[in-house]
């Protein structure tokens, strides 16, 4: 059985606690992100999971919400697209109540920056203003609810698009057309938290200093996590995968 509890709680700010050392340790090999904000927000989660983790070994309650506000924004070179600007964004929230995760929000932007120097926009891009200012063109939500039954809605989902807060963004003109009231569907997704996004991302968007993906020490860290997030939920799907006489489908279990 999947079981988020105080241990989990505990380990896991350890995990978050020694990547944002590293992250601090190696600024320079980290790709450029807007205003210095990636070293900003990894120094605030260092003293952040000190004090949590402190709190915990006193055996005091811990209730506290450690957010990504604003977006930590990157820079992308679209391969399909020189002649205009791109960034990946990623921001979100972990809530901790009575020592226990209880929410893990993490949302991946895919952003396009329109300026007075681009050519026209393509015809099939007509759906996004012409004017001036950024816009979301791919939200994904990545998530962890303990609140979901896992028969109604998975504990842990991906959602494309849903609700925008701008206030977590620090452009003048953001432009977003995604249909924000629709929460569905929330797909069944292995979870995933933010060592191992940044990893995916780095990767993926091909960022300059993605390099530091292949340090021994950066994959140590994001075994870590994968181990205390992955190997759980694998293994729960692989039994109940094996058991002959489940008459229940894969995605409607209690992880």
């Amino acid at each position: 059985m999947y079981k988020i509890d105080r241990e989990f709680t505990k380990k896991y700010l350890s995990v978050l606690l020694d990547f944002s050392k590293f992250l601090i340790q190696r600024t320079s090999a980290l790709p450029a992100s807007k205003e210095n904000r990636l070293n900003t927000f990894f120094c605030q989660l260092k003293d952040t999971c000190n004090q949590n983790i402190k709190l915990i070994n006193k055996q005091k309650s811990l209730s506290n919400e450690i957010s990504i506000n604003p977006n930590i924004v990157f820079a992308y070179k679209n391969p399909e697209d020189h002649k205009r600007k791109f960034h990946i964004s990623i921001g979100g929230k972990i809530k901790i109540q009575d020592s226990i995760i209880i929410e893990q929000s993490l949302c991946v932007n895919v952003i396009l920056e329109h300026t007075k120097f681009c050519t026209s926009l393509p015809e099939e891009w007509q759906c996004y203003p012409v004017e001036q200012g950024f816009h979301i063109l791919r939200r994904f939500h990545f998530d962890y609810d303990s609140r979901n039954d896992d028969y109604s809605k998975p504990k842990f989902h991906l959602q494309y698009g849903g609700k925008l807060r701008k206030e977590y963004f620090d452009f003048k003109e953001l432009h977003y057309k995604l249909f924000q009231p629709i929460d569905y569907p929330r797909l069944p997704q292995q979870p995933h938290d933010i060592i191992m996004l940044l990893d995916f991302l780095l990767r993926e968007f091909s960022l300059d200093g993605k390099e530091i993906t292949e340090e021994k020490r950066w994959n140590e860290l994001v075994i870590k996590s994968e181990q205390l997030w992955l190997k759980p939920y694998y293994e729960e799907l692989m039994t109940r995968l094996n058991c002959s006489s489940r008459h229940t489908p894969l995605h409607r279990i209690k992880l």
